[in-house]
């Protein structure tokens, strides 16, 4: 070993301990650009300030009594995008009637707690919808109730595998009829 790789040496460790590292020319040139490039940044105040003319269109009047108050609550929770997906714009045709109509009919029936509890009840009633329209359509009052042909369970177990099936895969509902209607005989013949 020379005298060279033993500064080297000491140099690679001064390095390594120290923790530190050394830019180069290039380097420092770029750096001192971003620290000059700071004047471009915007003082929070002023982007405060700018928010808040943003959002001034956007505030309301003070309720001036607690029945405007609860009025203008169940109207933000009727307006929400879930809310006229799910309930207000799919029930407004089928009653054939406009949605302002359905809202005002939800507004005055119902109240705050159970306007809020109506969506997931929603939700969570889909699966018990189908199946009953899924009972009706494969006639399994028929074929379990009348005919005994079918028990209960046998019947309840085919229609929640098909209402699942409608729910989860979203495809058209006579679709998955026509294929639990096959099921169904394939059931009987067993």
């Amino acid at each position: 070993m020379n005298a060279n790789d033993e500064e080297t040496k000491t140099t690679d460790e001064e390095t390594k301990t120290s923790g530190e590292e050394t830019n180069t020319p290039e380097e420092e040139n770029i750096l001192e650009e971003e620290i000059d490039s700071s004047d471009d940044i915007i003082p929070l105040s002023n982007i405060d300030e700018e928010f808040e003319e943003d959002i001034k269109f956007q505030k309301e009047a003070p309720a001036t009594s607690e029945e405007d108050l609860r009025l203008r609550m169940k109207k933000r929770i009727l307006a929400s995008y879930r809310w006229q997906e799910d309930i207000i714009i799919p029930f407004s045709k089928e009653l054939k009637i406009k949605t302002e109509e359905l809202e005002e009919i939800m507004i005055r029936r119902l109240d705050m707690s159970s306007l809020e509890a109506v969506h997931p009840r929603f939700e969570s009633a889909k699966l018990r919808c189908i199946k009953e329209r899924v009972h009706s359509d494969l006639r399994l009052c028929v074929l379990a109730d009348v005919m005994n042909l079918l028990t209960k369970e046998e019947s309840e177990d085919i229609k929640t595998r098909t209402a699942i099936k409608i729910i989860k895969d979203e495809k058209s509902y006579e679709k998955f009829l026509e294929e639990g209607k096959k099921e169904l005989v394939e059931y009987l013949k067993r």
